[in-house]
């Protein structure tokens, strides 16, 4: 749900995506939705995206295939379900084509045949792993388009999986769900002074800081030397952005895969993934524009998402080209960006909703939403309301003196409840209300 409201400027109580699909299937995007990478086309961009698309693509009707979401390439992996297969046999490698082929052609990666454990990790050089070979593919791109960035922009969107829970093994090799959830790291260290709670599987959080050091953090470094290596940093808005909280509730025979204290991963706040808790919605934000955005600025204006298609629109000149029915929820954060903060937008709120296993869950999401939907209302005074589904009750924080969510006061001040499920029920259309009925990959 984070990045189909990325994709198309909208928060989760007016997208029809507000979880994922559940089972081996995954949500289209809504064919009346435009995307962010539609826009920069029209505009003249060159989209580019390498790594994990999540919404359909093959099958499905109408096309939810990046190339007709307004990419002219896609390399990677089209669904959560192949997603989490980190040592694959093949990726696919699409071009916008009139052939047909272009468009679901597939490499093989014939190393990744026998994946396991065991090889991956004794000999690192005999695996393929997806991480890498994405990172090898966004730079071999940023290459060859800085020598045309003056004729024709580019939009390249790298959508990592890491450090999400993946399979050593194959696709094809993989028969419990428990091949899935393990943290994929094939070059880490586990030194004797590391400490982990006696329910932590020690080795799996030893990966995990591997994949946020020597993975995520590493890449995205040499991402930003290379457009300084080819000189076009100072005209090139780079956005590290993650999609949801830490997860802390995997197990396998009692022992947690990431345990959220072992690395502070949510800074004390309350919740993980999938909770509307500040836990659960607060991730990093990081942006650089060199000659732009001063280096080493904090920025406290609240944001989400969808505030991206409309920065994005705007820092290509391309706000006329947003169709006036797209009705965005986000706004361009560019003046802040730009130290213009007196021409900044300021929303009244954020709003948060998901839905657990959407479309799996949809009978009882129908006749009671309460039952597997969360959501919150975050006012940019500091005051928050929420509904927790998986406990049933209601819940008022005032994020200024409580930003970790421990003093609830949804019982003390009903004024101001009601000013808050005013919001609510302004940010809130029902799913039935949208037209969705329980579909999966066809709308």
């Amino acid at each position: 749900p984070s990045r189909a409201s990325f994709l198309i400027g909208k928060h989760t109580g007016h997208s029809m995506i507000r979880g994922n699909a559940g089972g081996e299937n995954d949500f289209s995007l809504p064919p009346q939705e435009q995307t962010i990478a539609e826009v920069l086309k029209e505009k003249g961009y060159h989209n580019y995206l390498v790594g994990k698309w999540g919404f359909g693509g093959y099958e499905t009707k109408p096309s939810s295939h990046p190339l007709d979401k307004g990419f002219h390439q896609f390399f990677g992996q089209f669904t959560h379900r192949e997603a989490h297969i980190n040592m694959p046999e093949w990726l696919w490698n699409t071009t916008l084509s009139d052939r047909f082929s272009d468009r679901y052609k597939q490499i093989w990666l014939s190393k990744n045949v026998d994946a396991s454990m065991e090889k991956c990790t004794n000999n690192p050089e005999s695996c393929d792993f997806a991480h890498d070979i994405y990172t090898e593919e966004a730079l071999k791109y940023i290459s060859e388009r800085a020598i045309e960035s003056y004729i024709q922009p580019f939009f390249l969107m790298l959508s990592y999986s890491t450090p999400h829970v993946g399979s050593w093994k194959p696709d094809r090799r993989t028969t419990t769900w428990q091949d899935r959830v393990h943290k994929i790291a094939p070059v880490y260290t586990c030194p004797d002074s590391f400490e982990v709670a006696p329910d932590v599987r020690r080795i799996e959080e030893c990966r995990h800081a591997a994949l946020v050091t020597n993975y995520v953090d590493r890449d995205v470094g040499r991402i930003l030397d290379s457009l300084e290596k080819h000189g076009i940093a100072e005209n090139t808005l780079v956005v590290f952005a993650g999609d949801n909280g830490p997860n802390g509730e995997i197990r396998i025979d009692g022992e947690l895969i990431h345990d959220l204290a072992t690395f502070k991963s949510t800074a004390d706040q309350r919740g993980g993934k999938r909770e509307v808790f500040e836990g659960g919605i607060r991730t990093p934000l990081i942006m650089q524009y060199k000659g732009t955005i001063p280096g080493g600025t904090v920025e406290n204006l609240p944001a989400s998402l969808e505030d991206l298609f409309t920065t994005f629109a705007d820092a290509a000149r391309a706000t006329h080209l947003v169709k006036a029915s797209a009705l965005l929820d986000g706004v361009s954060l560019l003046p802040t960006l730009t130290e213009k903060q007196s021409s900044q937008i300021r929303r009244e709120y954020l709003y948060f909703e998901h839905c657990n296993l959407q479309a799996v869950n949809w009978k009882k999401i129908k006749s009671n939403p309460n039952s597997l939907c969360s959501w919150a209302v975050r006012r940019f005074d500091g005051w928050k309301l929420l509904y927790n589904y998986l406990d049933g009750k209601y819940y008022l924080f005032d994020l200024n003196s409580d930003p970790s969510e421990r003093q609830n006061l949804y019982g003390a001040n009903p004024e101001l409840v009601s000013s808050l499920w005013s919001l609510r029920e302004e940010a809130h259309i029902p799913l039935k209300e949208m037209g969705y009925d329980g579909q999966v990959e066809v709308w």
